[in-house]
């Protein structure tokens, strides 16, 4: 929202994070170089508070001072605890909307302790504050966090934390209206108990009709003794188990010592898998190794990656795909982890991790895919017709920023960054460049203005 102007504004008491303070830093100068949303006003609102207790009418103070001597049109909350990246309000203005979005969270994480350790303490685990009020298997009703969210949507829900949050003007003003000054003031949960400011304000939303969202493409840390971020929340997470056969379809050319570290972690990681080696007919070392290592064989019609992935489509009948390729390791967990993010968002492409791309650890991308055969069988996976997965005119780069371009432009298209399947890329350096990438890379250009001009072709539809 250009020339929206907002009150930043945190409470503190002596002891702030230095990522806080370097991440304030890079908010105001990336703010100051580009859309000056927090320019021209009376600078942050900066509110001390030295016990928890105090934290509701701290809040409510501040809330108090936009509404009675300021003209911003919207509140900013940063916690002195919490890292995020220079445009971050940017991205939430982008998103944020006064009538349909006028409170919209980043994506934050909290610690939850879960069960005794034995020791006087307890277990712990990071947790998303995306949350939803829901009644317990005791009965009990309350907010409950999330245990799975799409990265990069934007995502109603019933409540979040202040942590990170961009709040309307408006929104302040309704509930002054209906209530008070009493925006922040601890709420009492059906049973009785009580519950924390942050969530008493979201309540007080809901009662007013008040949408919350939270926009899980801003991403930040939390530091509670440990910097709390997405990572964690991943690392930590538990799918469902998988249930469905998957054909693992591994283009392969020219590097034999590849099949026995492979096939050794993927067997290791699920038993719903079969690989499927493609190969050169004039590759005999790689058919062997591959053949010795575990991996069924199939003889590719051509060179290229392309042709090799569609070759294995056609010779298989598992409902998923996985395309990849032979240089990667598969942790534990990374089917059961894309097939719950499937059955979740029913998407038929599904994004893993591959723990080096800046943009796949982000969620934007993925170079290895999970596909519903279906899909493929009724619509296609690229921009060819039904019965192709890849497009094959490129040799080998560009081939999955086509797969994951058509799903998104499909609504098919999902992330599962819990599932992670490594890729040892010289890029990483987690490998040593051989004769295999060096044939890749002659072709990188040829392949990225394909891309291009088919992203201009049919992009758009």
């Amino acid at each position: 929202m250009t020339g929206s102007r907002v009150a930043l504004a945190y409470i503190y008491d002596t002891q702030p994070s230095y990522s806080w303070h370097d991440s304030i830093t890079g908010l105001y100068l990336y703010d100051l170089s580009n859309s000056g949303h927090l320019y021209g006003g009376e600078g942050p609102i900066k509110m001390r508070c030295s016990r928890v207790s105090d934290l509701p009418d701290a809040r409510n103070r501040v809330v108090k001072r936009v509404l009675d001597s300021r003209e911003d049109e919207w509140l900013l909350w940063v916690d002195d605890d919490m890292g995020f990246e220079p445009d971050s309000l940017d991205r939430l203005l982008a998103v944020a909307d006064p009538d349909t979005c006028p409170v919209v969270g980043g994506l934050c994480f909290t610690q939850r302790e879960t069960n005794p350790d034995g020791y006087s303490g307890f277990q712990t685990r990071a947790v998303c504050t995306v949350m939803d009020w829901r009644e317990g298997p005791d009965g009990k009703q309350g907010f409950a966090s999330r245990a799975w969210y799409e990265p990069n949507a934007l995502t109603r829900c019933d409540g979040t934390g202040s942590a990170f949050i961009l709040i309307h003007r408006s929104v302040l003003e309704k509930i002054r209206d209906e209530y008070g000054d009493v925006w922040y003031d601890l709420g009492r949960s059906p049973e009785g108990g009580m519950i924390s400011e942050d969530l008493s304000f979201c309540m007080r939303c809901g009662s007013l009709d008040i949408p919350i969202h939270v926009y899980t493409g801003v991403r930040t840390t939390h530091f509670k003794h440990l910097w709390l971020s997405e990572e964690d929340f991943w690392e930590q997470a538990t799918p469902i188990p998988a249930t469905e056969q998957t054909a693992v379809l591994v283009p392969v050319y020219r590097r034999p010592q590849n099949a026995e570290p492979f096939m050794r972690s993927l067997r290791a990681s699920s038993g719903l898998v079969t690989a499927y080696a493609v190969c050169d007919d004039t590759d005999t070392a790689s058919r062997d190794a591959w053949k010795t290592a575990g991996a069924q064989i199939i003889e590719s019609s051509g060179p290229s990656f392309a042709t090799k992935i569609n070759d294995g489509y056609r010779a298989t009948n598992e409902p998923w795909l996985f395309v990849v390729g032979d240089d990667v390791q598969f942790w534990p967990g990374w089917l059961d982890h894309a097939q719950y993010a499937a059955a979740i968002t029913g998407a038929d492409v599904i994004g893993t991790n591959d723990l080096g791309n800046p943009r796949v650890m982000r969620g934007e991308h993925a170079t290895h895919l999970l596909i519903r055969r279906s899909y493929v069988d009724e619509c296609g996976a690229s921009w060819d017709p039904p019965g192709v997965v890849c497009h094959e005119g490129y040799r080998h780069w560009y081939v999955d920023d086509e797969l994951v371009a058509a799903a998104k432009q499909r609504h098919v298209w999902s992330m599962a960054l819990a599932s992670r399947v490594e890729h040892l890329h010289p890029l990483w350096k987690k490998a040593d460049y051989d004769e295999t990438y060096r044939v890749g890379q002659t072709y990188a250009e040829k392949d990225r203005k394909l891309f291009q001009k088919r992203l201009a072709q049919f992009g758009d539809d």
